[in-house]
């Protein structure tokens, strides 16, 4: 099962360049340093999404709480300068892009990413007249700034796909302790979303209005998170990992029609295998 999710921040340990990637992946485990990999792993996972359409619910179930399993996997492939990866409770599905410059203290990376996925309503109940929103590609740039134990990383973004034509721009602040063999990390984060994104895909237009469906415009708002998390290692390829997410949607998506609560979160553990490359 997976969320779309909220997401997130932040730390890591460099070399003596710093090799960043999605601050999810470095918080978690600030040890894998950068270069390659690919994870596998199963995670139990509880959580809420309270948005019609994003997690298969009718509307009346759409702030009922999901539990199941996730089969997931975790990557990032490198080529001299450029990049793909995908990270779990990363707000990302895939991202590509390019390191444009890498000190020890401080790394700048041009992205283009997938925010969110196509968006189908039609076949829920109520919902027949809500046509289908497009997903979006977005490009910008992201860096990522390095202070001890602690990480910054900033984001801007535009979409180029011409699906909403909007700007969202994050920043998330991270802590990562070595408490034995556990890393432990915190993190907090704010996004912004234009008016246009969030209208795009939680607006109603009047001609999608119905008696029980008022139209309604979206307009720009913040999306506040914070994120707990452990990871140990249980041999050398093995780890386990447990992570604790809260989110408070923005009013401007709450008073939506197609959103059912105010509050997103997930809590998730499982074990995972992985491999470094060079």
């Amino acid at each position: 099962m997976r969320y779309q999710h909220i997401a997130v921040a932040v730390f890591a340990l460099f070399s003596l360049q710093a090799q960043a990637a999605d601050i999810t992946r470095q918080v978690q485990q600030p040890d894998s340093g950068g270069g390659s990999f690919v994870d596998f792993g199963i995670s139990l996972v509880t959580g809420k999404l309270p948005l019609v359409g994003f997690n298969d619910r009718e509307i009346e179930d759409s702030d009922d709480r999901l539990n199941g399993l996730h089969l997931g996997i975790e990557a990032r492939l490198e080529y001299k300068r450029f990049f793909i990866e995908t990270i779990d409770n990363s707000f990302s599905n895939i991202t590509l892009g390019y390191n444009a410059s890498a000190t020890e203290k401080s790394s700048v990376e041009l992205i283009v990413a997938s925010m969110f996925d196509n968006i189908e309503r039609d076949d829920i109940a109520g919902l027949e007249t809500i046509t289908d929103r497009d997903g979006d590609i977005s490009a910008g740039i992201r860096s990522s700034h390095y202070f001890g134990d602690s990480i910054l990383q900033v984001e801007l973004v535009s979409d180029i796909a011409n699906a909403h034509n909007g700007v969202s721009a994050s920043v998330q602040l991270g802590h990562q302790k070595q408490i034995r063999n556990w890393n432990v990390h915190g993190l907090v984060g704010l996004r912004y979303f234009s008016d246009s994104i969030l209208n795009h895909y939680f607006g109603v237009s009047a001609d999608e209005a119905t008696a029980s469906l008022p139209a309604y415009t979206a307009d720009s708002g913040f999306l506040p998170l914070i994120q707990l998390g452990a990871t140990k290692p249980l041999s050398e390829k093995w780890i386990f990992r447990t992570t604790a997410e809260y989110a408070r949607l923005p009013d401007e998506v709450v008073d939506s029609p197609l959103a059912q609560g105010d509050v997103a979160y997930t809590l998730m553990a499982g074990v995972y295998y992985v491999f470094h490359g060079q």
